[in-house]
């Protein structure tokens, strides 16, 4: 007899959460859907049954930190004057990693995650609009080389093993005072 199945989309947190710990451990890269499946317990098919495929997995990951990412860049491209967008993006940017340290640290630097990332043409476009707010109108090259290294800062604090005792509000704190006196007003 067979054994009942769940609807679809009823394993699915299951399997991001499964994908989250392992992608952290292997990297995308490295991490198989049968590996993924090994470790809930279930056959291979019974992911395949929830995603297609890893890039979906990827993608579905990625969801809660896209809607985060385009709300505060919505509410940065609404104030009225660019220093003030580039904090409330600088602000939302810290929070978006802090909030999603695990999966920053679990995608960030992988190859195949680079490459998902570069066809998904909303997160590019949210991307890029960050990228503006924070570099704000004719930006000289002081403010560029500035915007590079907070940011790239901001993502490395998330995940860096020698911050791995900081708690989450110390963290946000220490960026959202040191992240503002390295970017120069407009």
């Amino acid at each position: 007899m067979a054994r009942p199945q769940a609807p679809r989309g009823h394993g699915r947190r299951r399997v991001i959460d499964a994908a989250v710990e392992l992608f952290g451990e292997h990297g995308v890269t490295g991490t198989s859907l049968q590996m993924i499946a090994d470790h809930l317990g279930v056959t291979k098919a019974a992911v395949y049954y929830q995603f297609h495929a890893k890039e979906d997995i990827v993608l579905a990951v990625l969801e809660e930190a896209l809607v985060d990412l385009r709300a505060f860049v919505t509410a940065a491209e609404a104030e009225p004057s660019p220093d003030e967008a580039a904090m409330v993006a600088l602000r939302g940017l810290v929070d978006l990693m802090i909030g999603h340290r695990q999966v920053v640290a679990a995608l960030m630097r992988d190859p195949e995650v680079e490459r998902i990332m570069a066809t998904h043409d909303d997160l590019n476009s949210l991307v890029g609009r960050l990228t503006g707010l924070l570099l704000g109108p004719e930006p000289d090259l002081r403010r560029r080389i500035a915007v590079s290294v907070v940011g790239a800062g901001v993502a490395q604090a998330g995940i860096d093993p020698l911050l791995a005792d900081v708690d989450d509000e110390t963290l946000r704190a220490e960026l959202l005072e040191l992240g503002p006196s390295m970017l120069p007003r407009h």
